[in-house]
């Protein structure tokens, strides 16, 4: 059994766990999944690999959190059901996490999502990426506990240095993914301020390798989250419903979402307590069914909204 003690290692992520920003992104991240392996392409066979895996399970403070537990839909939504799915009695789920503080609630985090839903195929791969040590030291934990210790052999925990989106970029030029990988990038903030320039670049790169992947089949999806934060409200508002934050910068939001062929580009906004935005990579054949399921797997969040959720 996983105690809340194994869980709390300092992290700027324990306070982002399970947060309007998760719920989404999770419940879309599910969506493309169910999505992918649904089809004969990727039935038998994919590779996810997290740029930014974070620790698999936390102990949730997030208000986000109850309260989307306490909407008509939640527990008969994917994620609901996923989240509970991970939590069951072992064997087959996790368990409940012993000596929880009043407030804190179970959540699983990416990690634990996919190699749950990857557990169902014959060929699976999980790459997690952090380079913080306690945050892999904590996954490798939750990953011994009997509902995922079968998932050893399929799992791949990797330092990447100080930042992870360059090492991906490389595999990606020298051509180490394939068909059946699907790439998540994660990075918290995206960066906006003139010293930056050179990680936007970065961002703008990666991205053009993923569509032009994903375009001839050698990627089958990749995806890219945004999150402005509580004190860019204003870059926010450019970013998503004007001419971009500072008119637009080079690699920054608008740039990178309208460099992505739109046949193959699905971008899923919403605010609940802040703005997200979540940029899908897939192929053209997916789009249209995918777009139908994305917007029935966040439609139970609907009334927490304070902005209509798009998907475009």
């Amino acid at each position: 059994m996983l105690c809340r003690s194994d869980l709390v290692s300092e992290s700027k992520q324990n306070n982002n766990a399970g947060n309007a920003g998760d719920l989404l992104k999770h419940s879309a991240y599910l969506a493309l999944l169910h999505e992918l392996i649904s089809r004969a392409s990727w039935s038998e066979e994919l590779s996810i690999v997290e740029a930014h895996s974070g620790k698999g399970v936390y102990a949730a403070t997030s208000p986000n959190l109850r309260d989307a537990g306490a909407l008509a839909g939640y527990r008969k939504s994917p994620l609901g059901i996923a989240q509970a799915t991970a939590f069951a009695d072992p064997p087959a789920g996790l368990g409940p996490i012993d000596g929880l503080d009043v407030g804190e609630m179970p959540y699983a985090g990416s990690a634990v999502l996919h190699a749950l839903e990857l557990s169902k195929l014959p060929r699976r791969e999980l790459a997690l990426m952090d380079h913080d040590a306690s945050v892999r030291n904590t996954v490798a934990l939750v990953f011994r506990q009997p509902a995922l210790a079968s998932f050893a052999p399929d799992l791949h925990l990797l330092d990447p240095g100080k930042c992870s989106e360059p090492k991906v970029l490389l595999a990606l030029e020298q051509g180490e993914y394939t068909r059946t990988h699907v790439l998540h990038f994660d990075p918290f903030a995206f960066v906006m301020a003139p010293k930056y320039a050179s990680t936007r670049n970065m961002y703008k790169r990666l991205l053009k390798q993923c569509d032009e992947r994903v375009g001839c089949s050698q990627l089958a999806a990749a995806t890219l989250f945004f999150t402005w934060g509580r004190r860019h409200n204003t870059a926010a508002l450019a970013d998503l419903y004007g001419a971009g934050f500072g008119g637009g910068l080079d690699g920054g939001y608008r740039d990178l979402v309208e460099g992505v062929d739109p046949s193959r580009r699905i971008v899923l906004t919403w605010c609940w307590g802040m703005h997200f935005s979540l940029l899908l990579i897939v192929p053209s054949e997916l789009r249209a069914k995918l777009v139908a399921r994305l917007i029935d797997y966040v439609e139970p969040f609907g009334p927490r909204m304070r902005r209509p959720f798009t998907v475009q």
